[in-house]
């Protein structure tokens, strides 16, 4: 999980980390591990139903997000409102398919991560 991957990368477990991290100055300070450099940039994005006929983010005020805890899609998340003076519930799960899954059945009306994994998630909607 995410919760675990820098966990297991320190204990050697693993040798390498290659998936959506995001390289942080305190993930560059704190946990002792290298980065080699950016494989591919991406950044936040929400996704929302077109029935519910939001344009922007900015419309978002209120709304119930979906997210993955222990991520800095969870610390985006809380700063963009933050920045913007809008309120926000998460509902929070500990891995990526349990929010997919929580968005699908209508348990939040947003759901946020990196743009490419919306992107991949979209597509398997029917």
């Amino acid at each position: 999980t995410s919760q675990e991957r820098f966990a297991a990368l320190s204990a050697g477990e693993i040798d390498i980390l290659s998936r959506t991290t995001t390289w942080t100055m305190s993930r560059d300070t704190d946990l002792g591990i290298s980065f080699l450099g950016t494989m591919y940039y991406d950044g936040q994005a929400f996704m929302v139903r077109k029935a519910d006929g939001i344009n922007s983010a900015l419309e978002l005020s209120g709304a119930a997000i979906c997210l993955e805890s222990g991520t800095t899609t969870e610390l985006n998340a809380a700063d963009y409102f933050a920045a913007n003076g809008m309120e926000f519930n998460t509902v929070v799960f500990v891995d990526q398919d349990e929010v997919v899954k929580a968005y699908e059945d209508g348990r939040c009306d947003v759901y946020t991560t990196d743009g490419s994994a919306l992107a991949a998630e979209r597509s398997k909607f029917a």
